[in-house]
This record gives structure tokens, C-alpha cells and sequence, in this order.
């Protein structure tokens, strides 16, 4: 039960996050527990912006050449960590894992996140009308 609330929880981020409210002038100011988590988990990492999204703090981060996001929730618990991937970049089990279970589908999106849980690839898939969205491990593992 525990692992499929992980997952809900790492999935509606994803989702809210493409929904973010980038309007909002009321930015959070982050507590020194989140920053040092941030300085561990990401050494170099660069504090770009705060946020409130649905509920979490979300700081904007750049790490390793690219930006990610980094949920909290407002007591200060790490929540996930996604960042954008190209579809060049995805692990052969992944896109062996599409073209087989998808194979009518193309790739709208892709996403890394990460949670303290697991480590997933979030894509998003359309074909026509159609959305689909799919968590693949990097071993090509389908996980809901």
C-alpha cells in the first residue's frame, strides 16, 4: 500500500508540475534544512527560484548541466526530483519497452524523477487525440 501511495504521489507531482502556476508572486522562502538537503543530495547545485505548487515547495535547481525540480512538503521532506530527458538519452530497455507495448504511440514527453522510493522514467506518449502516460524503470520494467 505504501508503494502505491509513493507512486500516486511521485505521479500527480509530475502531472501538477507541468501545471505549475508560474503567476504566482508569493515564492516561499526555504528553510536552511531544505537548502542543506539540496547541497548534499546535488553538490554545486545553483537555487534558481521557490515556488508553491499544489501544496509542495518546489525549488528550481541547476545541477550537472541542467535544471530539475525539487519537491517538499512544507514540514520539509523530500518529496521527488524530475528533470527533462531527451528521448535520445533514454535507456535502451525503455525504448524497447515503448516500441514493443506502444508501438502506434510517439513520445510527447520525457521526465527522470526520482523519490525516495525509486527511480522512474515519466513519459508521455500521444497518438492522435489520444495521451497516454507511463512509468518505466531503466531496466524497461512498466511500474504503476
Amino acid at each position: 500500500m505504501k508503494k502505491i501511495l509513493s507512486i500516486l504521489m511521485m505521479l500527480s507531482i509530475v502531472a501538477l508540475g507541468a501545471c505549475s502556476d508560474d503567476d504566482n508572486d508569493n515564492n516561499p522562502v526555504i528553510s536552511e534544512n531544505v537548502k542543506e538537503f539540496i547541497l548534499s543530495k546535488y553538490p554545486g547545485a545553483v537555487i534558481r527560484d521557490t515556488d508553491y505548487d499544489r501544496g509542495y515547495i518546489e525549488v528550481e535547481i541547476y545541477h550537472d548541466a541542467r535544471i530539475k525540480d525539487v519537491y517538499f512538503t512544507t514540514g520539509d521532506t523530500w518529496i521527488a526530483t524530475k528533470w527533462d530527458i531527451s528521448t535520445a538519452d533514454l535507456p535502451a530497455a525503455v525504448t524497447t519497452t515503448l516500441t514493443e507495448n506502444y508501438p502506434d504511440y510517439r513520445i510527447e514527453d520525457a521526465d527522470f524523477v526520482v523519490t525516495p522510493e525509486r527511480e522512474v522514467y515519466y513519459i508521455e506518449l500521444e497518438r492522435g487525440n489520444f495521451e497516454k502516460s507511463v512509468n518505466i524503470t531503466a531496466d524497461g520494467e512498466i511500474v504503476t
